[in-house]
């Protein structure tokens, strides 16, 4: 005994190989709007400085006053914020952070400066923590998720 198909199976896999196509770009879409959403916030959060950090030292604080530069917390100059940014791999893979390979007139890698911030316990010296990553990421890690799996849901709604 056999089975046997019927109807017009070829009509059935074009159907599934065209919703796969449409699905892998609008997912690609989505997950580049999240990414882009993420590298704003992170640059609000900045132009803000609304994350508790603890406040620069007295000495530190007048060190850079005295050379020019910004007040703000990391933000000595606009080099580190300037190289935030989005890096989409594929339609399902992507990140944001400070672009690789760049560094500041000392030598020093911004990617190097980021994680002592994000990490200072590793970085043998007294700096306070001054996350930025960490809680940007937890503030939007429901809502991007969800924005992508609300599109997939859609997709399949039509």
């Amino acid at each position: 005994m056999g089975v046997s198909f019927t109807g017009d199976w070829g009509k059935l896999l074009g159907n599934l190989d065209r919703v796969k196509r449409e699905l892998k770009s609008d997912t690609g879409k989505r997950i580049g709007r999240a990414l882009m959403k993420i590298e704003r916030k992170v640059l609000d959060h900045l132009d803000a400085q609304d994350l508790g950090w603890d406040p620069l030292t007295k000495p530190y604080a007048k060190r850079k006053a005295l050379l020019g530069l910004d007040p703000d917390t990391l933000r000595a100059t606009n080099t580190m914020y300037e190289n935030i940014t989005t890096d989409q791999a594929d339609e399902y893979h992507g990140a944001v952070g400070v672009m690789r390979g760049v560094k500041t007139k000392d030598g020093e890698e911004l990617t190097d400066i980021a994680i002592i911030h994000e990490q200072p316990d590793n970085d043998g010296k007294k700096i306070p923590p001054r996350k930025l990553w960490e809680p940007t990421f937890k503030e939007m890690e429901k809502e991007i998720p969800a924005g992508i799996t609300g599109g997939v849901r859609k997709f399949f709604e039509k």
